[in-house]
């Protein structure tokens, strides 16, 4: 099994902590398990990271939560010199290790409680799905989605493996809800946006109240403050948009069922309409991948797609006996 994800950061230290706030914050996927594992067996000095992860998150929780809350209440304070390894150690393996056992520490109690709720949630691919959950905050799930709920005393905690999800939340200022989506986290106490995680990249629009949308490196976080009607792309670990202004007629049609293009290229409108379909849709011809179409389309009946494209665009479609279909010029 390969380890070469572009989650998982190069600095060995650094990907101690990733798979120490993974597995311990009740965030680890089954597949990011073998993936843990074989990361562990790959070379001798990613176990010896992760056992010092282990060693220091021991002694951290010896030490009384007032000890890390006065440190982080501390100013920097500027360099002396080169700190001994001992002090590295101490402070986490490094900047990133810091951050993790810190959060750790002061954060939620979550870190050692048990969930009072936990569930595992899924749409078939071409179908919606509306979840109610005990604290009276719901989710609609988008075709092909799957998401991990938690809820703690202190906080709500929902991972989105894949898909898109729109998220109406209860209101609890004291008890945030968060929103796991790889490369972003998205944190609220009460409010309506949507999440759609792609390939390599995080979406939040917000239809009512406000979010905050966290990317980047753990050692430094961007954050971006969303009000209603505003937008922001997390398109790797490390690169997060301005704050932008949302269409939300546009991004949160699929909950009635519908997908809006406005003059998009055909390539990008096949790619979302096949989210939708069991037999995908395939479109080889160059000259028509560029091809701008406009309309509004059934997620319901995706087959409509194909129905009314000749209509729209000089283009013929091809039923194939495997049940899948092709675009070609007419």
């Amino acid at each position: 099994m390969t380890t070469n994800d572009p989650d998982i950061p190069d600095d060995l230290h650094d990907a101690a902590a990733h798979w120490f706030t993974r597995e311990h914050g009740g965030l680890m996927t089954s597949d990011e398990r073998l993936v843990f594992e074989a990361w562990r067996k790959a070379d001798p000095r990613h176990e010896q990271a992760y056992q010092e992860m282990m060693r220091v998150w021991g002694a951290a929780k010896a030490a009384p939560d007032m000890v890390f809350e006065n440190i982080l209440r501390r100013p920097p304070q500027p360099a002396a010199g080169f700190p001994s390894r001992r002090r590295i150690l101490v402070l986490g393996a490094g900047a990133a290790c810091c951050a993790a056992v810190a959060t750790v520490l002061v954060g939620p109690q979550r870190w050692f409680d048990s969930p009072t709720f936990s569930e595992r949630y899924a749409s078939p691919r071409g179908e919606r799905r509306i979840v109610d959950l005990p604290d009276g905050s719901a989710l609609t799930l988008n075709t092909a989605s799957i998401v991990q709920v938690r809820l703690y005393e202190s906080e709500r905690r929902v991972l989105l493996e894949r898909g898109e999800a729109f998220f109406s939340i209860a209101s609890a200022m004291n008890r945030p809800f968060v929103v796991d989506a790889g490369v972003a986290t998205v944190t609220v106490t009460g409010t309506q946006f949507n999440v759609r995680r792609d390939t390599g990249q995080v979406s939040v629009a917000v239809e009512s109240g406000s979010v905050e949308v966290a990317g980047g490196t753990w050692w430094k976080r961007e954050v971006r403050r969303l009000g209603a009607a505003q937008s922001v792309l997390v398109a790797s670990s490390t690169e997060v948009s301005e704050v932008s202004t949302a269409n939300l007629g546009r991004l949160t049609a699929w909950r009635q069922g519908k997908v809006v293009f406005d003059a998009e290229p055909l390539a990008v409108i096949v790619a979302e309409m096949n989210r939708y379909r069991v037999q995908p849709v395939r479109l080889r011809s160059a000259a028509l991948q560029g091809l701008r179409v406009a309309g509004v389309f059934s997620t319901d009946n995706p087959d409509a797609f194909l129905d009314v494209l000749p209509s729209l665009a000089p283009v013929a479609v091809l039923r194939l006996p495997d049940g899948r279909s092709e675009i070609v010029p007419r």
